[in-house]
């Protein structure tokens, strides 16, 4: 018996079908019933759009004298047309065929045709769905609703503003600026700048100095002047331009200051077709144009933008806030704008209070305030604000807290100067930094002398020096001086001293020093007071120059100390003997200017000490028999002092680089003769001949009787190896020879690279700009590893890099690698039996330490061999001779 077929199945997928047919021809036919009124708002917008070009174009006839055409109209008249074309052929001509209306009329003659007839003619055809003409009236329709924004879009940008650009705009807009007339300097330089403007070969010009001087003030000064040109100056446009500092991609630099120069020349519309920069300059060739740049980098140039150097009669004035631009920057002309000057700062100052009687009433705090401020208009400005209406008290109060230096920094007065000096700041390396926070141990306005400077920057391992040369370690200290002057962090206020702007100096005394924690360095400089016990124990840097009434602590607990400035402090005639006892890691000690007759026996302890200044310590008569033991000792300074003959004690400093000293009446001859200074001078070259590292020889010659010229030609005949002699005037009687020479290592069979001028604490990758620093408790004595070949007297051949000094190639079997500083050692054909031998030299004061951190644990790498660390740990260091340790 045969089933019967599957009725019910296909009858259901019949019904999904038509269910489906239906909702579409619903759909279709709502769309055939809406063509009609679409159709018709269509067409009112086609003929809006017609009538709003007609009057456009008439408005431009109009105003042709004050407005031309620019890309847009032409952008907007090609648009045009594509729609109108559109309109009639595929919308118009179409729904004509569709509803059967064409008459033969094709083109123009159809299109009379009243959108009624259309409209009526449409209607029979709502409901035959079972009709091809009904679905493609249903598309028509959704093209119509489609087609409907492309006419609007248009129409919203027919205007003049748009399609247009003013044939002449206005000359010069105006800048809100402070008047000039409180500051004669500034006035002097805004001056100069109008006459640079009219000569014609000078086209380029910049205005530089510290941040908060006023260089933009004065630039908008300039701006508003030029409403009435001086004679000998015809401008068509000035242009001001503020620097978009938001922005760090040269592309969208470009891009923004383009934007603002089309927008100032009413172009804003050229950003098509021959591209921004070839509006702007096509615009502006022809013109005498000043472009002033509040701001600019040296990223940007200025024919990217479009201001090219053949515009014959265009000018460029650039506001330098980037110093690196006063570089790179081609110029005709540089205006450095200076500080106010005492005066002018007063004037300003009592400007702003604008209360004679107020001003007069305080003219001694005024003028203390106003010394405080360093000359900065801005700051002068916002701090006399905060001064107005006030009673003496908050006058003296800002005084106190300005001298001291106590909490300034969080003024809003000086929240500019804050963000100045960390822009500058935060765009230096690391040491660059260090160097900066080291200044501002010195007094304010201290003028800082730079060989000492430079001097303790090497001493605490700011200094990247590729040697041990003292020469290449002061070309170093004069690289970095230059780059933080340049940056307005330092000033040079005479060929051999410098000082820190007095503001930088207060944010400076806020700013932590990198890698350390808060509140590792303190300064009393110039002010009472003294350091706790819990500050002299965790302190690193210590200032306590010219500090009124001075008190010293009998034992302070310093024993991460590395910098201590006692000096200035005449009254400090004792220092205890057991004061030094706990600073093992100070390196920089400065007691120069004490009153102290003799130094304590505790100085001995200062194992560490590179740097030691006893200048200008009038009663001091001697060394203390310790100083022997100061054997990193890099720098003697003991000029001005009663020490005129050498002690025996200084022979054996056998690092001593650099000694400075005086010769005629002292201690040792109060009253000196000829012969006596004869024997003076011979003891001193006995002295110095023992001191085989010695690169620079400071000798100041007091003789009150007798020729000086006849003992100056005596030390230069004696001292024959230094090439460089330098002498400084002689003022009564008293001359300064500087001598130097560059310093030759001993030649042996060993290669010795050692580098003295980067600690055992410290390396430096110069080239990544990478630094590692390591705490003082984690330093490790220097040693040498000997690598030595293994069987049939293999060829050892090992490629050392040195962090900071570059790559050296060792080819024989006993190569002496240095490796006080981090150092890592590639070893290339080497045998299986390769020893690796560690020789202890002289400068280990601690040989347990090294068991603890042994030195080949983290400073000798070999390729992938590598001991294990319990050889390493057990490896026979007690003999204090020398180790073997076998690679694997």
């Amino acid at each position: 018996m045969s089933v019967p077929p599957p009725v019910g199945q296909a009858v259901a997928a019949a019904h999904d079908d038509a269910k489906g047919f239906i909702l579409y021809a619903k759909h279709a036919r709502r769309h055939v019933i809406d063509l009609p009124h679409n159709f018709e708002i269509l067409n009112n917008r086609v003929v809006s759009l017609c009538s709003s070009w007609k009057v456009l174009n008439d408005d431009i006839n109009r105003q042709s004298v004050t407005r031309q055409k620019n890309d847009n109209y032409e952008a907007c008249l090609k648009e045009k047309d594509r729609i109108l074309k559109h309109y009639q052929e595929r919308i118009v001509n179409r729904y004509k065929k569709l509803v059967g209306l064409e008459s033969g009329a094709n083109g123009e003659a159809g299109n009379q045709i009243p959108v009624g007839e259309l409209s009526a003619a449409s209607k029979r055809w709502n409901n035959k769905f079972y009709i091809r003409t009904f679905y493609r009236l249903a598309r028509l329709d959704k093209n119509v609703r489609k087609f409907m924004t492309e006419v609007t879009e248009l129409e919203i940008k027919i205007t003049l503003e748009h399609v247009t650009s003013r044939v002449n705009p206005e000359i010069v807009l105006r800048q809100s600026a402070k008047e000039l007339t409180h500051a004669p300097s500034h006035q002097a330089v805004l001056d100069s700048l109008v006459v640079c403007l009219c000569d014609a070969d000078c086209k380029r010009i910049i205005i530089h100095g510290e941040p908060q001087v006023g260089k933009t003030n004065i630039l908008r000064n300039l701006n508003n002047r030029l409403v009435q040109c001086p004679p000998g100056l015809e401008l068509d446009c000035v242009i001001w331009v503020t620097f978009p500092t938001r922005l760090s991609e040269p592309e969208d630099i470009t891009t923004d200051i383009q934007d603002k120069i089309l927008q100032r020349l009413d172009l804003a519309g050229q950003n098509s077709g021959s591209g921004k920069k070839e509006a702007i300059s096509r615009a502006l060739c022809e013109k005498s144009y000043l472009l002033l740049f509040d701001g600019f980098s040296p990223s940007i140039e200025l024919e990217d933008i479009g201001i090219s150097e053949e515009h014959e009669h265009g000018k460029v004035i650039i506001e330098a806030k980037d110093p690196y631009l006063l570089k790179n920057f081609k110029c005709h002309k540089k205006i450095e704008l200076e500080k106010l000057s005492p005066q002018d700062s007063r004037i300003l100052f009592d400007k702003i209070i604008a209360d004679e009687k107020l001003c007069e009433e305080n003219r001694d705090l005024g003028d203390m305030i106003v010394e405080e401020l360093g000359g900065l208009p801005g700051v002068i400005i916002s701090i006399a604000r905060s001064l107005k209406c006030e009673q003496e008290d908050c006058w003296e109060g800002l005084n106190q807290r300005l001298k001291a230096d106590v909490n300034v920094i969080d003024l809003p007065e000086l929240g500019g100067v804050k963000l100045a000096f960390h822009i500058a700041y935060d765009n230096l390396k690391e040491n660059d930094r260090k160097c900066v926070l080291y200044a501002a141990l010195f007094p304010k306005v201290f003028p800082i002398p730079i060989d000492i400077l430079v001097e303790c920057w090497k001493a605490e391992g700011f200094l990247w020096c590729p040697g041990s040369s003292f020469a290449a370690a002061r070309s170093e200290g004069r690289t970095v001086l230059n780059e933080l002057t340049m940056h307005h962090l330092l000033q040079k206020c005479s060929k051999r001293h410098a000082k820190m702007p007095i503001n930088c100096r207060r944010v400076a005394l806020e700013t932590p020093f990198p890698g350390e924690e808060r509140e590792t360095s303190f300064v009393k400089s110039g002010v009472p007071g003294h350091l706790e016990e819990a500050e002299w124990k965790k302190a690193r840097r210590v200032s306590l120059m010219q500090s009124k009434s001075v008190k010293l602590p009998v034992n302070p607990e310093s024993k991460r100390m590395s910098t201590l400035f006692l000096l200035l402090n005449p009254e400090l005639e004792i220092i205890q003997d057991s004061f030094f006892r706990n600073m093992k890691t100070l390196r920089v000690l400065a007691l120069n200017s004490l009153g102290m007759k003799l130094l304590p026996t505790c100085l001995s302890s200062l194992t560490a000490l590179q740097s030691l200044y006893l200048n200008n310590c009038g009663k001091l008569q001697q060394l203390p028999p310790g100083i022997r033991k100061l054997k990193k000792l890099e720098v003697l300074d003991i000029r001005g002092t009663l020490i005129r003959c050498l002690p025996e004690e200084i022979r054996s400093l056998v690092n001593l680089i650099c000694l400075r000293f005086s010769l005629g009446p002292g201690a040792c001859n109060p009253s000196p003769d000829r012969d006596s200074l004869e024997r003076q001078t011979s003891e001193t070259f006995s002295t110095a001949k023992h001191l085989n590292k010695l690169e620079e020889l400071t000798i100041v010659l007091e003789i009150n009787n007798g020729s000086i010229d006849h003992f100056v030609n005596r030390i230069k005949a004696g001292f024959s190896k230094f090439e460089n002699v330098t002498q400084f005037e002689n003022v009564n009687n008293r001359i300064e020879l500087l001598l130097q020479r560059q310093y030759q290592p001993p030649r042996g069979g060993d290669v010795n690279f050692s580098n003295s001028t980067v600690p055992v604490t410290h390396g430096h990758d110069a080239t990544a700009g990478i630094e590692w620093p390591r705490s003082d408790n984690e330093a490790l004595p220097y040693f040498q590893g000997r690598v030595r070949g293994g069987v049939c007297g293999a060829n050892c051949l090992a490629s050392v890099k040195d962090k900071g000094k570059g790559t050296e190639t060792l080819k024989d079997k006993s190569a002496i690698l240095q490796t006080g500083e981090p150092l890592e050692a590639i070893a290339n054909n080497f045998e299986e039996n390769v020893d690796l031998e560690v020789l202890l030299t002289d400068q280990f004061s601690n040989p347990e330490q090294v068991l603890q951190e042994p030195p080949v644990k983290q400073s000798m790498p070999l390729n992938n061999w590598s001991p294990p660390v319990d050889e390493r740990v057990q490896a026979p260091f007690h003999n204090y001779g020398s180790a073997s340790v076998r690679l694997k």
